[in-house]
Formats: C-alpha cells, sequence, structure tokens
C-alpha cells in the first residue's frame, strides 16, 4: 500500500535546495516508521537536474576536447589556435552568464562545448588558406593578405548564417530556449572576434615558421584527385542523383510520423534515483502532473447552489471516465465528505437542497477549501492530477475536456482550462513552430546571400538545394526511429542548418572568386574543389565528432540533439560534394546556363570528352599563378582554346 501527502508552496521563487532540504529534514523522522518514505516533486527533479549538469561537464568537456583533438592533430599551431579562442570564448560567455544571472541549465549547460566544436570551423580554414597561400611562395605579410582577401568575406557570411542559426532560438518566448540562444550567439560572437583577432597576430608573430605545406588534398599529381572526383561524379550524375531523390523521397514518407512528445523527467538519467521514484509516483498514485479547471459565474454565492454543484461533479465524473486520471478534487468533494458524516451515509454525496448545503456551511472551516473555491463562492476550481507523459496523447486528452465543457457547461459559467500540464503544452507547441519557422528565415536569408552574390535568385535556390536536404534526411530518420519532437530536436534542426550551410558558402564563395579570375566554369569548379575540399571536409568531421559527443550525455533531450545535429552535419557534407559542384556551374553570371548541366541532357558524350581534357590539363603540373588550360563553355559544348 502506498500514500501520498501533497504540499503546496505558499512562496513563490523559493530556492529548491533549501525546499527539498527543509523537506527531507522534515521526513526523517518516517524512515524508521515505513518501508520508503521519500519526497518528490519538481524542486528535486530540478536538483538532480543540477548535480547531474555538474558531472557531465567534467566528463563531457575533456571528451570534446580530445574529438577536436584528433581531428585536428597536424602541427602544433592547429591546436593551439583552436583552444586558444576557444577558451577565451568560453571565458567571456561565462562571465555574461554570471552578469545576466542566466543559471547553468541541462540546455545551457551544452554552450561551452558548443564554442569549441562550432568555433573550430572558420579557425580550420583560416589556417587552410594560409597553407595555400604557402605553398603558393608566399610568406608573411602576402600570406595573410592573401589569406583575407580569399577568406575575409566568407568568414564574416558564415559567422553571420551560423549566428543566426543559435540567435533563432533565442527568440523563443520558452525561458530556457532564449537564454540559450542569447549565451550561444553571444558566445560566438565572442569567438568570432577573437578569431578574426588572434590568428593573423599570431601567424605574423610566427614569421616565416612553415606551416606543413600543401594538403595531400591538394597535393595528389597537382590536384589528379579533384579532377578524378569532378570526373566520376559527371559520369554517373544522374546515377549519383537518382539515389539521392530516392533517399529523399523514402525521407519524406517518414515525416508525417514523427511524433510530439516533451516531458521532463527524460531530462533525468535513466538509472536516476529521482527518476525512479517520479515513476513510483506516476505509476502507483496520482501522478506528478496537474492542471485546473476554472469555472466563474461573477456572481456570489454561485457554488452554493446544488444546480451548479451537480456541474462541478458532472465534470469530475467525466474525467475520470476517461481513464487518465486517478484524482480529481473540488469544493464538492468537501461538502459531500461532510453531507456524508452528517448524514451517516455509506458513500459521499452531495446535499440533496440549497437549504442543506447552508446548515453544512456552519461545520466547514473555509482554511481547508480556499484552494478549491473563492471566498465568495463565485469562482470554483477542479484540480486533476494525471500521469500522462505523452505529449500528444495529454493535448488529446485536453481538447476531449474543453469540447465537453463547450458542449455541456452551464451558460451561466465560464471555464477555461490551465496549469502545469496545459503551460506545458502551450510552450512544447510555441518551441516547434517557432524552430521550423526558424529553418525556414534560415534559408530564405541563405537563399536572400547568394541570390544577391550571384545576382540571381535561380542561383539563390540551387544553392539552397544542399541544404534543404539534410532538414528532409533530419525529419525522415525521426519519424522512422521514433525520435519525437522535443526541446533537445527542435533545436537540432535551426542549429545544424545554420552551420550546414557554411560549407556551401564556402564553396560558392570561392568558385565565384575562381570564376572571375580564370572565367571558366570547369576549371574554377576544379581549383575550388581543390582547395575547399579539404578544410570543408575537416570541419564537418570535427562537427560531427563534437556533436557525437553529446551522446553520451544522461540527458535524453541532449543526446538526441547530438545525434541528430551529427546527422546533419553528415548529410550536409555528402550534398555539398554532390549537389553544390555541378550547382556551381549554373551559378557563373553572365555565361549561358547550357554548360555542365545543359550538356548533361543535350551533348554528354561531348561533355564526357571535355572534362577528360581538362582533367589531363590539371595533372600536368605548374608553376603557381600560372593557369592550366583553358576551357570555355558553349551553349551545349566544350572546346579548349
Amino acid at each position: 500500500m502506498s500514500a501520498a501527502i501533497v504540499l503546496k508552496e505558499g512562496v513563490s521563487g523559493l530556492d529548491d535546495q533549501r525546499v527539498t532540504t527543509q523537506i527531507d529534514r522534515a521526513i526523517q523522522p518516517l524512515q524508521g516508521v515505513y518501508a520508503k518514505a521519500f519526497a518528490i516533486g519538481y524542486p528535486y527533479v530540478r536538483t538532480a537536474i543540477e548535480q547531474q549538469i555538474q558531472v557531465e561537464q567534467e566528463r563531457l568537456f575533456p571528451v570534446a576536447i580530445g574529438a577536436l583533438l584528433i581531428i585536428l592533430l597536424r602541427q602544433f599551431v592547429d591546436i593551439m589556435i583552436p583552444v586558444l579562442t576557444a577558451a577565451i570564448s568560453i571565458l567571456w560567455t561565462l562571465g555574461l552568464m554570471g552578469i545576466s544571472g542566466i543559471p547553468l541549465n541541462v540546455v545551457t549547460s551544452i554552450v561551452p562545448i558548443l564554442l569549441i566544436i562550432v568555433g573550430s570551423t572558420e579557425d580550420i580554414h583560416l589556417l587552410s588558406e594560409y597553407r595555400h597561400a604557402q605553398s603558393e611562395g608566399m610568406q608573411g605579410r602576402a600570406a595573410l593578405k592573401l589569406m583575407a582577401d580569399r577568406m575575409g568575406w566568407t568568414v564574416l557570411l558564415t559567422f553571420i548564417t551560423t549566428y543566426a542559426g543559435f540567435f533563432s532560438v533565442g527568440l523563443s518566448h520558452i525561458e530556457v530556449l532564449w537564454q540559450f540562444g542569447l549565451l550561444a550567439s553571444t558566445g560566438l560572437l565572442f569567438h568570432f572576434t577573437a578569431t578574426v583577432v588572434l590568428i593573423p597576430a599570431i601567424l605574423a608573430l610566427a614569421g616565416r615558421w612553415q606551416l606543413d605545406g600543401r594538403s595531400r588534398f591538394v597535393c595528389a599529381g597537382s590536384g589528379r584527385l579533384a579532377s578524378s572526383y569532378w570526373r566520376i561524379l559527371y559520369r554517373f550524375r544522374w546515377l549519383v542523383l537518382s539515389g539521392l531523390a530516392a533517399i529523399a523521397i523514402v525521407a519524406a514518407l517518414g515525416v508525417p510520423k514523427i511524433q510530439v512528445n516533451h516531458s521532463t523527467i527524460d531530462s533525468l538519467a535513466k538509472d536516476s534515483e529521482v527518476r525512479h521514484q517520479v515513476q513510483a509516483v506516476n505509476d502507483e498514485l496520482a501522478g506528478l502532473d496537474d492542471f485546473s479547471i476554472i469555472l466563474d459565474s461573477g456572481i456570489e454565492d454561485t457554488f452554493l447552489k446544488v444546480r451548479y454543484l451537480e456541474q462541478i461533479d458532472a465534470i469530475q465524473r467525466f474525467i475520470e471516465k476517461q481513464g487518465l486520471s486517478r484524482s480529481t478534487t473540488s469544493f464538492t468533494n468537501y461538502l459531500s465528505m461532510l453531507n456524508m458524516a452528517f448524514q451517516e451515509l455509506e458513500q459521499p454525496m452531495l446535499p440533496a437542497s440549497d437549504d442543506e448545503v447552508d446548515e453544512l456551511l456552519v461545520f466547514l472551516d473555509y482554511r481547508y477549501a480556499k484552494a478549491y473555491v473563492s471566498e465568495d463562492y463565485s469562482r470554483a476550481r477542479i484540480l486533476v492530477r494525471h500521469s500522462v507523459d505523452s505529449t500528444e496523447q495529454m493535448q488529446a486528452f485536453v481538447d476531449k475536456v474543453q469540447q465537453y465543457l463547450d458542449q455541456h457547461l452551464d451558460p451561466g459559467l465560464k471555464a477555461h482550462i490551465t496549469g502545469s500540464s496545459v503551460l506545458t503544452l502551450s510552450a512544447t507547441r510555441s518551441m516547434i513552430d517557432g524552430r521550423l519557422q526558424s529553418v525556414l528565415l534560415l534559408l530564405l536569408f541563405f537563399i536572400v546571400i547568394i541570390s544577391v552574390l550571384f545576382t540571381g535568385l535561380r542561383v539563390g535556390l540551387l544553392a539552397a538545394l544542399p541544404n534543404v536536404y539534410p532538414v528532409l534526411i533530419l525529419f525522415g530518420v525521426m519519424g522512422y526511429a521514433g525520435i519525437p519532437l522535443n526541446i533537445g530536436t527542435t533545436m537540432a534542426a535551426a542549429i545544424a542548418i545554420g552551420l550546414a550551410v557554411d560549407d556551401t558558402l564556402h564553396f560558392m564563395l570561392r568558385y565565384n572568386q575562381e570564376l572571375k579570375s580564370s572565367r571558366h566554369q570547369l576549371t574554377a569548379i576544379h581549383t575550388t574543389l581543390s582547395t575547399e575540399g579539404l578544410p570543408v571536409i575537416s570541419t564537418s568531421l570535427a562537427l560531427i565528432a563534437g556533436f557525437l559527443v553529446f551522446t553520451l550525455s544522461a540527458f535524453q533531450p541532449i543526446e538526441d540533439f547530438g545525434l541528430l545535429s551529427a546527422l546533419v552535419i553528415a548529410t550536409a557534407l555528402i550534398a555539398d560534394f554532390v549537389i553544390t559542384p555541378p550547382g556551381d556551374v549554373v551559378a557563373a553570371p553572365g555565361q549561358p546556363v547550357g554548360s555542365a548541366l545543359s550538356a548533361v541532357a543535350t551533348r554528354a558524350d561531348s561533355a564526357e570528352r571535355a572534362v577528360s581534357r581538362h582533367a589531363a590539363v590539371a595533372d600536368s603540373p605548374f608553376h603557381p599563378g600560372q593557369q592550366p588550360g583553358r576551357i570555355r563553355a558553349g551553349a551545349g559544348r566544350f572546346r579548349a582554346r
């Protein structure tokens, strides 16, 4: 047999640690009387989460740094600079938390690790470009100038898109999300400032310190790897694109299967004692969660009339029939108990007349009923306790109760449903709607940037394809795997898409630069793949490894966030290397679209020979600054000149 005593906080805003300590002290004498005696509630849940956060920070922080170092393990400078810029941004962000009073919770606790993971990406790109300048024979100031010329706008724009992804989370009306959005976006601003100041300064102080020269991706036969990849991609273009399209269709079929489920106890570790206690209350007693139905007439003494008391009783009986609540409490329960005692009845029963109610009021101590009826008896409350854990099931339950009220409630009464469970439902809907809107706004923002840079909306829409694809795969996987939409998974979509567009921007902007200098599309594509391939792969692997660190978390929403973010980055990497290169051909300003992509449909054989001739020229050695054999794109064919 189990029993529970329900306590209500008389003062709001009390410290959770103080509350739990006082209650534990009060129930200490019960430990030897009963087989098990414990106190549970949201102060205990929040305290357990806070303690678990401290443990996870100590455990995951070094793992995140280790994952980053393994990916970047090339030279000391590759390790020192990302760690240094991350350390500065984390220190400033923690200072912001202290000044603003933002607490460390299950969501804000991941910000320091995110700054290590996300912040390192632009460091990698800048160092890679400096290496490339050195490989062309430049040193010191000349290498720094080339790095700034080639990467300045790119780094700024990728920072803006990433910043927008995190800042969009902060636009939520949910406190924990806007706190995370503010901290993460401001932390990235701190990191960007540290990056653009420290990296040029450190490289300038290094003087003629030679980094490790060209990467293998660039040096393999003077671009043989990039040329071979482009040739293979072009040859099997229809097979590859058909495969991606088939995967997208399958993923789209899984999207309707996505469910919404935001549960507080999911934020507790699976082996947590507090979680087991919450589960015991939900399984054996009335449940930890509740909501209230408020009935208001605006007329004094309304709920001293049997007619209206019967309305309350009918609502309670309807709720009990749904089988989702084990306890409903109202003013009628107190009157029924009093009536049973005075009438010597076998079970509680409402008084039969208004006069009997007036007689019972003489013996009713209002202090015990004030939580369920106003002092003038014009407003009444029904408290409904439940153990419903599913958000969709809870929403259906509330909708069914609301429908009953709309159809059966006396016209003289007004009713509304409120309470913690209803507020959670509203917050969940707001959270999901906000995150989906953020994804759409980020994609729109990206399309505008590319359209302005390439002076064409068509180019912006085409460049968005590699970034729409990962989002579709993300929601498809969630549908098939049964991963619900919650605070972690909705964050993953907005944040990861803000990161995924970075690689596309690097490809597109570098292609734009190379096209202006070479004036030839295939040459520009070849150079873009050669120079941006390794940095894009390195940053993506660093992000994937970093996000996978979160899968070690004991918090289910954080584990889902890490897993799905890694999935988006990996899918975006594939899409960038498969969809973006052909799309770059179309992006050539002032040149006909009938180059590589048009040749696919009209002159495939001619295009194949042109690509082969271009690859042969690219395979031959040439001095820095010297262009390979020039190839001009015609309306339906390529010819060398």
